[in-house]
């Protein structure tokens, strides 16, 4: 997403958990190293070891099983000093290419691209970007600033998803057409 309350984690969330229901080994990583809620969302308590203990070489082991069958979880861990730093290292792309040998699908729950530029440096090693728009909310330049940016990075924009749409009734597809009065 391009600022925060768009919903990104939650729609990175329930893609990941749509994967794992149609049972393809699914692996959900939070690397919003600066304001991460997901360990919590999850029900996951106590100090978790996560992708900053993996990248700064104090823990190895980060990845958590979930109450959904198929899907594991990797928590952002502990907030480091130096996030953009950590995720610019080697350790993050060898990490990566590990866990694409082990899962089916990887989805990675990134902060906003407009607030800082943790998601361009991440999106230049995914397969793709999908970026969460809120109807209403998301001002058209700053998606355009936030693609660009993101491609610029070498990152390739797979496509968006709007969240929070308006409901919309068309008499057309949803009054008499169906059975409906």
């Amino acid at each position: 997403s391009v600022q925060p309350s768009e919903g990104k984690s939650t729609v990175a969330f329930l893609l990941a958990k749509s994967f794992a229901e149609l049972k393809k080994k699914t692996l959900f990583i939070d690397v919003d190293l600066r304001k991460s809620e997901m360990a919590g969302r999850l029900g996951l308590q106590g100090k978790l070891d996560g992708i900053s203990e993996f990248l700064t070489g104090q823990s190895g082991s980060i990845v958590y099983d979930t109450s959904i069958p198929y899907l594991n979880y990797v928590p952002c861990g502990k907030r480091p000093p130096n996030p953009t730093e950590l995720l610019s290292s080697q350790r993050f792309p060898e990490f990566l290419q590990v866990v694409r040998k082990a899962y089916d699908v990887v989805i990675i729950d990134t902060p906003p691209v407009g607030t800082v530029v943790d998601a361009s440096i991440i999106g230049r090693y995914a397969d793709g970007v999908l970026m969460v728009v809120r109807y209403d909310y998301t001002r058209k330049e700053a998606l355009r600033r936030a693609r660009r940016q993101i491609v610029q990075n070498g990152g390739k924009i797979l496509g968006c998803v709007e969240n929070r749409a308006k409901r919309y009734k068309d008499p057309y597809y949803y009054g008499n057409y169906y059975g409906e009065s």
